[in-house]
């Protein structure tokens, strides 16, 4: 009996055992290692680094909680991926994310991580002037970008000053004399620190024009009155009843001192001054109508090219001629343009 007993019980433990074996088996699939790669800081592309993710080597192309073209850069996203078989979250490891999930699905594990988008600051597409005596630097706004550097330089590459702005434009005039010629150049920048992880600065781009006009007197005084303003020159006495340029914008002062503002004759041509007085020259659109002011400021009439074989007509009270026959002959659009 007690062989008996023996054997029943040593049978009853070999069972157990594969039992057991079983069960281990059918619930450990291994290890899965997550990598989520966008490369080294210093290879990243201009824009959003889209992240490469390999599980065990191999390449997979996660769902993600945004669109790729709606990420910003520091503002987490969510990826899931679906991989055959069954783990569970003490079987995964993850490098580049954050693991937030693993769940088993009909044989299959559904692993859910978040990312933190990263990206290199783009070039302003065009770095120019937004005034005619160009000594306003201007570009356009870069995706992502809060800070600017300008650095501004004279001519043969003299460095003359740097400047950092949350601005897209800068007024360089304080920093100029009249008679050279500048240009500048212009990146954007992070912010500060905390920005280091995801974002690296842009590369640097060069104004597309070096000419500065002269800028005349830029030593004056500008005094306001309640009928207008009037400028007291280096001299120390006001100007009145002539042209004069200041800081690179041409002004005209009538007899009593003030700044002319409006539609003024003067020797017979019509020139128009913007509320600061400012001499306008080529388009302007004045009340809903479109003149155009030649390079010395005087109102343009009759037949005008200022792109080569584009041609206007502008009338006799110098307003642009628009949807109409000119001379029984001459068709222009509704733009003004002579259709040829």
């Amino acid at each position: 009996m007690i062989r008996r007993k023996g054997k029943c019980t040593w049978l009853l433990l070999l069972c157990m055992i594969m039992v057991l074996g079983t069960g281990i088996t059918a619930s450990a699939s291994g290890s899965l290692k997550v990598y989520v790669e966008n490369g080294s800081k210093s290879s990243w592309t201009d824009g959003i680094n889209v992240p490469t993710v390999k599980v065990n080597y191999s390449e997979e192309s996660p769902s993600w909680s945004k669109d790729e073209e709606d990420w910003e850069p520091g503002k987490k996203v969510k990826g899931t991926i679906q991989i055959s078989g069954t783990y569970q979250r003490g079987d995964c490891t993850i490098k580049g994310a954050n693991l937030i999930s693993v769940k088993n699905e009909d044989g299959e594990t559904v692993i859910t991580f978040s990312y933190i988008p990263v990206a290199k600051l783009e070039s302003p597409e065009r770095a120019g002037w937004s005034d005619n005596a160009k000594t306003r630097a201007s570009w356009k706004k870069v995706p992502f970008a809060s800070r600017y550097q300008v650095v501004l330089y004279q001519e043969n590459g003299i460095w003359i000053k740097s400047l950092t702005t949350s601005s897209t434009s800068v007024d360089l005039l304080p920093y100029m004399n009249s008679g050279y010629k500048y240009y500048y150049t212009v990146k954007a920048i992070l912010k500060d620190s905390s920005e280091e992880d995801y974002l690296r600065e842009g590369d640097t781009i060069t104004s597309d024009d070096s000419v500065v006009q002269e800028l005349g007197e830029t030593l004056g005084v500008w005094s306001n009155y309640p009928n207008g303003k009037k400028y007291r020159a280096e001299d120390g006495n006001y100007v009145t009843d002539c042209w004069k340029m200041i800081s690179g914008n041409w002004y005209y002062f009538k007899q009593d001192g003030y700044a002319a503002i409006g539609w003024q004759k003067i020797d017979d041509k019509w020139y128009y001054m913007d509320s600061d007085a400012v001499m306008k020259t080529g388009w302007q659109q004045l009340n809903g109508v479109w003149y155009f002011l030649n390079t010395d400021g005087d109102m343009a009439i009759g037949w005008i090219q200022p792109s080569p074989g584009k041609w206007y007509y502008l009338n006799g009270d110098g307003s642009l001629a628009m949807n109409t026959t000119v001379d029984g002959t001459y068709k222009v659009n509704e733009s003004g343009l002579w259709i040829q």
